[in-house]
């Protein structure tokens, strides 16, 4: 709900930073909620901000969750670049019809 809010004020104030509270949020679930995965907050806070930028339509946390559970709660077994598997999947979300 935030996110859909900042995209359509962001056309008019035009701030390229999306919201600290969902980047904050994905940040929790990154760190915390997936196992395994390489958390280093600073790498993080920039790849955060770039997915949610970059894939504005999509609702990233639910993405990355759906990753998670899509693997079965063990996504980054079969990964060698958790940050790659993220971005391709956020990626085939963009182009596919839901």
């Amino acid at each position: 709900m935030a996110w859909e809010a900042w995209n359509r004020s962001s056309r008019v104030h035009q701030d390229p930073r999306p919201p600290s509270d969902v980047v904050a949020a994905i940040l929790d679930y990154l760190a915390h909620h997936i196992p395994g995965y390489p958390f280093k907050p600073g790498l993080d806070r920039a790849f955060v901000e770039e997915l949610v930028t970059d894939f504005s339509g999509i609702d990233v946390l639910e993405e990355i969750k759906a990753f998670r559970w899509y693997y079965e709660n063990e996504p980054l077994t079969r990964v060698r670049t958790p940050r790659v598997a993220l971005r391709r999947w956020l990626a085939n979300a963009r182009s596919s019809p839901r």
